[in-house]
Parts: C-alpha cells; structure tokens; sequence
C-alpha cells in the first residue's frame, strides 16, 4: 500500500513541487495508520492543483454554489465510494488551492507563500482522507494533526 502524490501548476506563475513534497511524505508519515484504513491495501493518489483565483471560483461556484474565489477546496473520493480505480491505484482525492488567494493570505498573515501554501496543502490533505470542521470538536482535532504534519 502507498499514497502517491501528483502536481500540476495551471498558473503562468512559478512555483514547483518542491514546497509540497516534503509535506506530503510527512503527512504520510504522521497519518500512516489513518491513510492505511482507507486505502485498504490498494495504492492511492492524491492530486494537487495549483491555479489562479478565475478558477478556483468557477469551481467554488459549481461544486459549492459560493460565488466568490477561495483559497483551498478538496474533493474526497473515497467516503462516498467514488473513488476513481485506474488499474491497481485508487483516486483519493484532489486539492485545488489558488495561488492568488493564497499570496494574498501570506501578505495578511505576514509570513511567506511558501508557508501559506503548505498550510493549504496539509488543510486540503486532510479533507481528502476525511477530516472535516463542522463543529468544534472536529476543527480541534483537524488542527491538532495540521500542527503534527506542519512542525
């Protein structure tokens, strides 16, 4: 079993994988147990997609009827049965994160886009595998595993 990670930039903007997969084989690492459970012995991929603020609001308008850009959205494949099977390997899920937005984040939070963009990342990671923030409960608990994955 093994979760594999795959990236695409549909910005004009650089930026690489390399701000994302040491993060990525972290959170393997620390959600190991979590990320055993639902793959059940298959390997996995998740997807990550860079875009611009254009995008992510097309898709935060159509999937989440939000008519307004945002700086992360996730789609889960695996709770709903879904899950997309290419061969041997199952689609977990896939993470869209602005670079627009998230620039912005970074320039209010006053720390770098590097940061910003990993804390997205860990955040939408999270949501693919089946973490959620509804209540406080669940947002305690999704940040106490962002806090591990991001030390």
């Amino acid at each position: 079993m093994s979760l594999k990670f795959d990236f695409t930039n549909e910005t004009n903007q650089k930026v690489g994988d390399s701000v994302f997969k040491p993060l990525f084989e972290r959170f393997t690492k620390v959600l190991s147990k979590k990320i055993s459970e639902i793959l059940k012995k298959k390997n996995g991929k998740i997807s990550l997609i860079i875009v611009d603020d254009k995008k992510i609001h097309k898709i935060n308008k159509e999937y989440r009827n939000v008519d307004k850009p945002t700086d992360v959205i996730s789609f889960e494949y695996m709770e709903d049965r879904s899950a997309v099977y290419g061969g041997s390997e199952v689609v977990v899920g896939d993470i869209f994160i602005s670079l627009d937005t998230a620039k912005r984040q970074a320039e209010e939070h006053h720390h770098s886009l590097q940061k910003e963009l990993g804390i997205l990342f860990v955040h939408g990671l999270l949501h693919v595998i089946g973490f959620d923030h509804n209540d406080d409960k669940e947002e305690k608990q999704m940040e106490k595993w962002a806090k591990k994955v991001l030390e």
